[in-house]
């Protein structure tokens, strides 16, 4: 079966105001163009069935290799987007609370730490909040369609920095569209990918 786009964990009306329904289109029409590609290069191999993005973009090489981290990337990134909370109902608890503290002192710290990485990427890309392979929490910013797939680092979160992710509704401005991000991280999809 070819490669399809999973569906949002909610509606795309439910992500407003932070993302606009027409931003959200913008962004998973992009999504599924790469899919596309990658189903049109795979060709029957897609019908396998047992292909997965991460190893595609693991194994795979040159353009397939980047539309398959950009596709996996991009769907690693809406599951754990979620329904804006209320102020300050949206904060991370348990060993995911633990982990951010021993690593940056708080949730402030983090979000600080991870918008100066954002900030910093020249061009698009992603930032990832990951879990080390000695259990430590780091941020890593990286280019164009790169996802730390592989080494032993584990993806927790991750922040589009393309501009079809934020410029419909934020221009160029990355730091309003960040600082709706924040708003809609589901913490409790972020627990789930601890190791």
């Amino acid at each position: 079966m070819p490669f399809e786009i999973s569906p949002l964990p909610c509606d795309p009306q439910s992500f407003a105001p932070q993302f606009s329904v027409e931003a959200v289109d913008q962004h998973r029409r992009r999504q599924q163009a790469q899919l596309d590609a990658i189903n049109a290069v795979l060709g029957d191999e897609a019908d396998a069935g047992d292909l997965r993005l991460d190893a595609l973009a693991r194994r795979a090489r040159g353009a397939l290799a980047a539309h398959a981290a950009q596709a996996w990337s991009d769907g690693f990134y809406w599951e754990a987007l979620r329904a804006p909370q209320p102020e300050g109902a949206n904060e991370p608890g348990g060993p995911l609370a633990a982990a951010i503290a021993a690593a940056f002192g708080d949730t402030r710290r983090l979000r600080e730490r991870f918008n100066e990485a954002a900030l910093g990427l020249s061009g698009p890309g992603w930032t990832w909040l990951v879990q080390r392979g000695d259990g430590r929490m780091a941020i890593l910013a990286t280019p164009h369609s790169v996802a730390p797939l592989t080494g032993t680092d584990t993806p927790l979160l991750a922040c589009c920095l393309w501009p079809h992710a934020y410029a419909h509704d934020y221009g160029d401005s990355r730091e309003r569209y960040l600082a709706a991000f924040w708003q809609l991280v589901d913490w409790d999809k972020v627990a789930s990918r601890l190791r």
